[in-house]
């Protein structure tokens, strides 16, 4: 005699494919976490006639979701003076020692989650700023971080910009990176 219900193997796969659909199904605000790297430059920029930059910026970042329109945001990051620098301002001498590298560590805890319109997400908070390992001149500073993406990438691109103290030293100009893993 036949049963008119699903074998016990065949129900484990209709219940395994429907948690699969229903994975595939959230939206993209269901992640929790991202992560990427920061490969940018800084602008030029001239004051009191003391030209600097621009730098090359690089280094890791990650954002945590803390499910109550929150996150965390770190970043590590190596500075140095570029190329154009050198070519510009020190008459080609590519000498690494005179090129000021130096190391950041952006912290911002608890930052505000907003949705853009255009789609990703902005997290907006006053962040720690470390220079090789102690607190930097210009920390605190009010940052903007917008992870956004396109039609076939959700979430793709990074955005981080610091207002003042920050953009003393980073420039006003949005820093870029890009979004290398979501979960």
């Amino acid at each position: 005699m036949k049963s008119k219900f699903p074998s016990t193997a065949s129900a484990l796969a209709i219940l395994l494919l429907a948690a699969c659909i229903g994975a595939l199904a959230q939206s993209p605000s269901a992640r929790t976490r991202f992560s990427g790297m920061f490969d940018t430059y800084t602008p030029q920029s001239t004051t009191n006639n003391v030209t600097t930059g621009p730098y090359e910026i690089h280094g890791p970042w990650s954002v945590a979701l803390t499910g109550n329109s929150h996150a965390n945001f770190f970043a590590a990051l190596n500075m140095e003076l570029s190329d154009g620098w050198v070519l510009t301002q020190n008459s080609g001498n590519f000498d690494p020692a005179a090129r000021g590298a130096h190391t950041h560590h952006i912290t911002l805890l608890n930052g505000t989650v907003t949705s853009l319109s255009t789609g990703g997400i902005e997290i907006t908070g006053s962040a720690k700023i470390t220079v090789n390992g102690v607190a930097a001149p210009i920390s605190p500073s009010d940052v903007v971080i917008d992870i956004t993406g396109g039609s076939e990438v959700d979430f793709s691109n990074i955005t981080l910009t610091f207002a003042q103290p920050g953009a003393k030293h980073f420039g006003a100009e949005p820093l870029s990176g890009f979004v290398r893993r979501t979960k």
